[in-house]
């Protein structure tokens, strides 16, 4: 009868010491840094103080080139188990509205969680057409004057400038961005589950499943 006390007693502070050490890795902050100039963009995963680069692949993470060797004998070619259904996105019930009001549910669940610690953003538009670039320049504007001001009320945003401009001399437009934000896992995976059936049934709508037929 002791042994078995003493086995249960074991178990149940092994139990506990997993729990707590999962609650703990959960209620780690993890975020996205990303940094991006004309066309070139780089993202690292923050979870604490470990940096995970995910854009460019890590060098060793990419295939060598291989080098050219001489053929070898033909072997015979392994028949691939072939995939007995595919999915695709079905874009008749695609509808930006309700994706848009989920999104914005989500966050404003998450608000008090989500920090945006850097965001800078620099944009000077230039087309071959004076009149589009004035165009490009208005929108814009009247884009960043809606989303900043909503990013400012709603999250806690620490280090943050956004300039956007226009060259009407220029041919092309130049922009530069970084940009790093972070959450507690933790509150994410509670929101998630709150939400786990709405998120189901629009992902029962949008992702069709159908047989994977060869038409020979």
């Amino acid at each position: 009868m002791t042994v078995l006390l003493w086995f249960l007693t074991v178990l149940l502070a092994f139990a506990l010491l997993v729990l707590f050490f999962g609650l703990f890795l959960l209620w780690v902050r993890a975020g996205v840094e990303a940094v991006g100039v004309n066309g070139e963009v780089s993202v690292e995963l923050r979870y604490g103080a470990l940096h995970i680069p995910v854009w460019p692949r890590p060098k060793h993470l990419k295939r060598p080139v291989p080098k050219p060797k001489e053929p070898a004998p033909a072997k015979p070619k392994r028949t691939r188990k072939k995939p007995k259904y595919r999915y695709s996105l079905n874009r008749q019930e695609l509808d930006f509205g309700e994706l848009a009001a989920l999104a914005l549910t989500l966050l404003d669940e998450m608000a008090d969680t989500l920090r945006i610690s850097r965001l800078r953003v620099r944009v000077l538009i230039g087309t071959d057409d004076a009149a589009q670039t004035g165009m490009l320049l208005g929108g814009a504007a009247a884009f960043t004057g809606m989303t900043v001001p909503f990013l400012e009320n709603t999250f806690d945003m620490q280090d943050y400038h956004v300039d956007v401009d226009a060259d009407f001399e220029a041919d092309h437009t130049e922009w530069a961005f970084t940009v790093f934000c972070s959450l507690r896992m933790l509150r994410l995976l509670i929101v998630l589950l709150r939400h786990r059936r709405e998120l189901h049934s629009l992902y029962k709508r949008l992702i069709k499943k159908e047989e994977a037929i060869e038409h020979e």
